[in-house]
């Protein structure tokens, strides 16, 4: 009885320690499996439509709606759009038509492709 009482004991210290080994090791999991399935990309195009700063911020916000983007920087200045966004669910097509179906009062478009 006693030995059964110290191997149950063992056990449970071994589940116990195990996370806390683990993280020791720099084996976390969650965090593995999390960053290994986004595959961030970054793409860039212009938008039309924007006065201000805040114009600005209403164009980020509404392309971070995007399924898929990450984040958004908007130069209101220029029109220049960065965008990060995991590849394996968006493609830069998909986030300018979606962009613009939910934002009227603006207008986002791909560059154009150069001719050689």
């Amino acid at each position: 009885m006693k030995k059964l009482i110290l191997s149950v004991l063992g056990a449970l210290l071994l589940v116990a320690a195990s996370p806390v080994l683990s993280q020791e090791r720099g084996e976390d999991a969650k965090e593995t499996s999390a960053s290994t399935a986004l595959q961030l990309t970054q793409c860039a195009f212009k938008v039309s439509g924007m006065t201000c700063g805040g114009c600005a911020g209403m164009v980020e916000q509404g392309l971070r709606k995007v399924r898929g983007v990450q984040d958004a920087k908007v130069d209101w200045k220029s029109g220049d759009v960065k965008v990060k966004y995991d590849e394996k669910t968006t493609t830069p097509k998909k986030i300018v038509a979606a962009f613009n179906k939910k934002n009227p009062g603006f207008r986002a478009e791909l560059p154009k492709p150069k001719d050689k």
